[in-house]
């Protein structure tokens, strides 16, 4: 099992520019990492950033292509250095960085509802609205320090929360870059009404509701943290050069995975970036053609930058969505949902260049050692540090585990 690292970077963080602070502790992380790996002890990622494809992708014209088959459609199919690793030909860009990539093909389940599947995803559990579960993210920020900026970051507007661990472990909410640093800077030029706020609550009885007073005080002391910190300049990608904009695309998309990376390098810990748009039931192969082109720009990118940064041994990348689509195709030339298959595709440090698990000749089954969404969960906390064993306490007194059984697929 991975142990978590409790080096506290919140000081050095202070010391100066987001971006020059981030590279000095990526290489200072990368030799801690060499060296552990030396003495024969895992090292966890401090970082990750989740690639969210909503909708649902399809396997087959991403990093799962049955070429030559009916089930495989029209397109062809990309070989790269690592044995039994092909990508689809919307992904020829990225097929040059297999030695980074680690496909997972043996991830299945039973959801094939859009909610519900994005639920177990994220959360490790089935949904039960009566028992809610926290999201990965959440996880990830209670396992580390407190820092000044958000732990957890979800750009996008599908949220899942903390559930039982706290309001301080939910996501920070980004749906539109602009709004979200006009609103932050604005609350700092008025920053003298969380003085006066802090005021009022100092003066209120503590005797009655003193567990929601607790709470306000909490959030006004990270609010006051987070107009400190440089959380807003991260969001704001005008301040990269021109040529950093087009490496990473001219969409939403590409901005907000810029936005990520920067907000890895001021300290945030976990961001999700959604790309919805895959629930591809008409049209499937020019849509995905479509999406990758925003996708795949933007993931180079990124894997480029980490890397020159000196983060690279330090952040996981997971791409992921609800589930995958059929291998037949319709008669509207698109894919249905199909959780039987969930592609998953991990980079990062020294986890790339393999394949994981089988779908077969055309994709009908896992034809090799399936994995579960509770194996894939028990998997990502072991690699981002999280105790995946440690039992909580819900808010209504129940015993549980942080995930639903699961064993390590990597």
């Amino acid at each position: 099992m991975f142990v978590p690292n409790r080096f506290d970077r919140r000081q050095w963080m202070r010391a100066g520019s987001a971006a020059g602070i981030s590279t000095w502790l990526g290489h200072l992380v990368a030799r801690s990492a060499s060296a552990a790996r030396d003495s024969g002890k895992p090292v966890p990622f401090q970082r990750c950033i989740t690639l969210w494809m909503q909708g649902g992708p399809s396997q087959m014209e991403t990093f799962d292509p049955k070429p030559g088959t009916e089930t495989g459609g029209p397109l062809r199919a990309v070989s790269t250095r690592v044995p039994g690793m092909q990508l689809s030909e919307t992904l020829s860009g990225l097929a040059r960085y297999a030695d980074d990539l680690c496909v997972i093909r043996s991830v299945g389940s039973t959801q094939g509802e859009h909610d519900r599947a994005s639920h177990l995803l994220h959360t490790g559990y089935e949904r039960i609205d009566s028992f809610p579960r926290p999201a990965l993210g959440s996880y990830v920020s209670s396992s580390r320090p407190a820092t000044d900026v958000p732990a957890f970051v979800t750009l996008g507007g599908q949220v899942y929360g903390p559930a039982f661990l706290g309001t301080s472990h939910g996501p920070f909410v980004v749906n539109d870059l602009g709004r979200t640093i006009e609103t932050i800077r604005n609350v700092h030029r008025r920053s003298d009404r969380l003085d006066l706020l802090a005021e009022l609550n100092q003066r209120s009885d503590q005797s009655s509701g003193s567990v929601l007073l607790r709470q306000r005080t909490e959030q006004i002391d990270s609010v006051r943290r987070l107009l400190k910190s440089s959380f807003a300049d991260a969001l704001d990608v005008s301040a990269e050069d021109a040529a950093t904009l087009s490496r990473y695309g001219e969409s939403d998309f590409g901005r907000n995975v810029l936005a990520a990376r920067r907000m890895l390098e001021a300290g945030v810990r976990y961001v999700e970036v959604q790309m919805p748009g895959w629930d591809t039931h008409v049209g499937n192969i020019p849509a995905v053609k479509r999406l990758c082109q925003q996708l795949e720009p933007a993931w180079i990118a990124l894997i480029d930058d980490l890397k020159s940064s000196g983060l690279w041994d330090d952040t996981l990348i997971l791409w992921m969505g609800e589930f995958g689509r059929t291998p037949i195709i319709n008669g509207q030339n698109g894919r249905d949902h199909y959780p039987r298959s969930i592609p998953v595709t991990l980079a990062g440090r020294d986890i790339g260049g393999r394949v994981i698990g089988s779908t077969g000749k055309d994709g009908m089954e896992h034809s090799e050692n399936p994995n579960s969404v509770a194996d894939l969960m028990y998997t990502l906390m072991n690699l981002l540090g999280v105790d995946a064993d440690q039992e909580y306490t819900t808010t209504f007194g129940s015993p549980t585990s942080a995930t639903d059984g699961g064993e390590m697929i990597l």
